[in-house]
């Protein structure tokens, strides 16, 4: 009986296709996991070095949307990570690493600052109210930070 080399290539790799454990019979063992020290790298800093551009503290990442309002000044630091206008509500979403309780008290005080007055509150989300405007704020615990949610 003769075999074309294609023939015997096929049952070869259908044969292998098959295999559960691998060859020896044995079955796979879990991977060992080994914890890394953070080594002396996590000591480098840019503090002293001339060419390194400086990092301002207080900014968010990202670009507003053209028609978010003028008057209303958002959390820093921040960064943008969603907006929209879903059935005509407009909104954008920041990320911060600040708990929210510290964002809610920061945020009351940049919009009273600005003229906003605040008309309601229930925890999680607050309401400001401008010359017949109204603004909603969100706050989403991450628990690793706060997500802010601006609806105008």
């Amino acid at each position: 009986m003769k075999f074309s080399g294609v023939a015997l290539l096929s049952l070869l790799a259908v044969g292998a296709c098959g295999r559960n454990t691998p060859p020896g019979g044995e079955a796979s063992k879990p991977l060992e996991t080994v914890d890394v020290d953070a080594g002396p790298e996590a000591d480098l800093t840019t503090d002293f070095d001339e060419f390194a551009a400086p990092r301002p503290t207080q900014e968010m990442a990202g670009v507003l949307p053209s028609d978010f309002p003028s008057d209303v000044p958002v959390f820093v630091p921040s960064s943008l990570v969603d907006f929209g206008s879903p059935g005509g509500e407009r909104f954008i979403e920041l990320d911060t690493g600040t708990p929210p309780d510290g964002v809610r008290a920061s945020v009351s005080s940049q919009l009273s600052s600005t003229g906003w007055s605040s008309s309601d509150s229930n925890g999680e989300t607050l309401v400001f109210r401008k010359a017949g405007r109204e603004l909603r704020v969100v706050l989403q615990d991450l628990s690793a930070g706060t997500r802010i949610r601006y609806e105008y």
